[in-house]
């Protein structure tokens, strides 16, 4: 027993510290893991079992006013990553082949680092659309692809930012808050003008480009990796990357395939 608890130590050692980033160990919910797991084991059951027990006997929430900040304050923080890692990174020095992990201490480098841990903060911001979904008793928007994705995009960004904090991983980020920008812009629009909802459609066939777009980027370090950059990334995200698409791809064609568009119609005469 002694044994298997020394294994267990050496190994959390080793995972939690030896592996990780040094520079960005300090920073909070990223010293230890059982914190962020911690949320996201909140988050699924609060979104799943806990709010709509809550929620149950209570009239649905409005927060109209809510939503507008909310979704105003998403915009502009995802654009304002987006802009920065575009700007700085990706379309100025970085090459889009293939960009190794700068783990120097350089100003460029901590940069990086400030951005991806913002990035990271986004997407913890982004499970109060789940809350909020709970909160106005719209369980039925809460499905499979919902969950997993806001929860795995936590984890991610926390794998990311203690392991792997720059290169070309953070091409994921790129896009990401560029879809979020679009994605926020039409959840704001649709507050105000509820009936203004006709391109709702298309912030989906955004997201299956952009999973698309992530998928082959990192695919091609699996045939080529001149810049040595750490292959256990793309041995993960190419994976996940198909899986989201084929997720996406299952919800698009429920929402907007024929069969669907059939029965709008149907309601509608």
């Amino acid at each position: 027993m002694a044994a298997i608890w020394n294994a267990l130590q050496k190994a959390y050692l080793l995972l939690n510290y030896e592996w990780a980033d040094p520079r960005v160990q300090s920073l909070p919910l990223i010293t230890r893991p059982f914190t962020v797991l911690g949320l996201v084991a909140a988050y699924a059951l609060f979104a799943d079992r806990l709010g709509p027990w809550i929620m149950r006997d209570r009239k649905p929430f409005e927060l109209k006013r809510t939503l507008i900040v909310y979704n105003a304050l998403q915009i502009v923080a995802n654009a304002y990553v987006f802009y920065k890692v575009g700007s700085q990174f990706w379309f100025s020095t970085y090459s889009w082949r293939c960009e190794p992990i700068d783990t120097s201490n350089s100003p460029s480098a901590l940069e990086m680092i400030r951005l991806i841990y913002i990035y990271f903060w986004l997407k913890i911001a982004d499970l109060f659309d789940t809350i909020f979904f709970v909160l106005r008793k719209k369980n039925q928007q809460i499905s499979f692809l919902h969950l997993y994705h806001h929860s795995n995009m936590v984890l991610l960004a926390w794998l990311g930012l203690k392991y792997f904090p720059g290169g070309h991983g953070t091409f994921l980020g790129l896009f990401n808050t560029f879809v979020h920008v679009c994605m926020y812009t039409y959840y704001l629009i649709a507050v105000v003008y509820p009936h203004n909802i006709w391109w709702k459609k298309y912030v989906t066939q955004l997201q299956l480009v952009q999973h698309t777009m992530v998928g082959l980027h990192l695919a091609q370090l699996l045939v080529h990796n001149p810049c040595n950059y750490p292959m256990l990334v793309p041995r993960v995200l190419v994976p996940q990357t198909i899986f989201l698409v084929l997720l996406f791809s299952h919800f698009y064609q429920g929402a907007y395939g024929r069969k669907a568009a059939q029965d709008t119609e149907a309601k509608a005469s």
